[in-house]
């Protein structure tokens, strides 16, 4: 899944805000550097956020794999 964020564009973001790739994964940017992954998703009606990790940790596809990832657990589907 293509998201609407560009790697280049991710590394240099800094105006505070969240920035949606698609799909539920978010950028969020809480200052200059400050900036870490999230997973929205909705359970039992709620909405919830899944922390990913930092940016300097997990680059983009890497997020876009754990978005995955999390999405098929809030399924309740098995991941192997």
């Amino acid at each position: 899944m293509v998201g609407e964020l560009q790697p280049l564009d991710v590394t240099r973001e800094t105006t505070p805000r969240k920035y949606s790739d698609g799909g539920g994964l978010y950028l969020i940017v809480a200052g200059a550097t400050s900036r870490s992954w999230s997973y929205r998703y909705w359970f039992d009606c709620k909405g919830r956020w899944h922390g990913l990790g930092s940016l300097q940790d997990v680059s983009l596809k890497d997020a876009r794999l754990k978005r995955d990832t999390a999405r098929l657990l809030v399924k309740g589907e098995v991941v192997s």
